[in-house]
């Protein structure tokens, strides 16, 4: 089942308190670290790992799902019994015990509670760089306060007679190699670029390789950073981006005519509507004399005009969305519409949760 592209055992064994793990898709890193997680599961009663994603939408939405498959194909591989595991939203049981416990850096303090009781052998952060290079910060605290703050909580563990137990979860961060700025980088920020580099010219050399850096911080913890540009197997959510590169790096005012407003100002693009109050419709006009309609992706970060129409399928998503336009549009004419637009070239997506949501809209189409 799995494709050890990399070996990825190894390098996962290397010790360090924090491993952080760059490589384009498709080079197995996730599902690896996923399995050995299961392995672990098996065969000792005393291992639990945390699975963190950014937002809750995205541990509900995605882990459930990914680890769903996963382990069907990990029990039809080593013959275990499927129904030995339970996948829920709040994370992987096996025989009735929570092992991976699902959690997000948007609203874990519901879970800080049950994590500071659990010892945990390893935390992954999984998507640990945005696709929509929207860092999370949540009332004024960034996403570096928010995850500390979770660390911090994991360190007061106490054990049945009170006592504070020793820190000795590792940490792990996987992530896609969009942007070099990422806070958990910070560690290695005096060579930093010197190791993207080194990675890229080993990429062109076609070397398997990667790049791999062990350094210290100022409070002497360990950190371990991998690097690997080389690409993997064929990914479907590429196959579904316009522009063959990644989502976040495009800048889309390349490919958009620069139109005056009345004030002077230069617009390329403007937000023509909502759908579901948080996937949004910008319309302009390309290079080519092509409308250019793009749908994204983005949850209470898109400050939107009062103007801005939000598209509705129904009474119910009326009553309660935020924006205060809204008409019900019939779903079947406008996505029919939408695939239209698709097959013809002017219709993209910038990021993968708009491409996801659409497939969705006509899979009983």
């Amino acid at each position: 089942m799995i494709k050890n592209l990399i070996d990825w055992s190894g390098i996962y064994n290397i010790d360090a308190d924090f491993h952080v793990y760059l490589t384009a898709r498709g080079r197995g890193k996730t599902d690896t670290k996923a399995w050995q997680f299961l392995e672990e599961i098996i065969s000792s009663k005393d291992s639990n790992f945390a699975w963190i994603r950014r937002r809750w939408h995205d541990s509900l939405d995605c882990s459930k799902p990914y680890f769903q498959q996963l382990i069907y194909n990990f029990c039809e591989k080593t013959g275990n019994n499927y129904n030995e595991f339970e996948i829920h939203e709040k994370g992987v049981f096996f025989h009735g015990k929570r092992r991976i416990y699902f959690c997000d850096l948007f609203s874990f303090q519901r879970f800080r509670g049950q994590i500071a009781r659990v010892s945990f052998k390893e935390i992954v952060f999984e998507e640990a760089i945005p696709i929509d290079g929207e860092f999370l910060v949540v009332n004024r605290k960034t996403e570096q306060w928010i995850f500390k703050d979770l660390i911090d909580s994991l360190k007061k563990r106490k054990d049945k007679d009170g006592k504070v137990v020793s820190f000795q979860t590792k940490i792990t961060f996987l992530g896609n190699p969009y942007i070099w700025s990422a806070w958990f980088l910070d560690v290695f920020s005096k060579n930093l670029f010197d190791l993207k580099t080194l990675a890229e010219e080993k990429e062109k050399k076609g070397d398997n390789s990667g790049v791999l850096e062990k350094v210290k911080d100022e409070e002497r913890v360990e950190w371990l950073l991998y690097i690997n540009l080389i690409e993997g197997e064929d990914d479907p959510h590429s196959r579904s981006l316009r522009e063959k590169v990644n989502p976040f790096s495009v800048n889309w005012d390349d490919y958009m005519l620069s139109l005056y407003t009345k004030g002077g100002g230069i617009k390329k693009y403007q937000i023509e509507h909502a759908v579901q109050d948080f996937y949004f419709c910008e319309l302009g006009e390309r290079e080519k004399n092509k409308k250019y309609f793009l749908i994204h992706f983005s949850k209470n970060k898109k400050r939107v005009d009062n103007e801005v129409v939000n598209y509705c399928f129904n009474l119910e998503e009326k009553a309660k969305s935020k924006l205060v336009n809204c008409a019900i549009r019939d779903k079947d004419k406008l996505i029919n519409w939408w695939v239209n637009m698709l097959k013809d070239d002017m219709l993209f997506f910038a990021d993968f949760r708009s491409r996801d949501w659409f497939l969705k809209q006509i899979e009983t189409k």
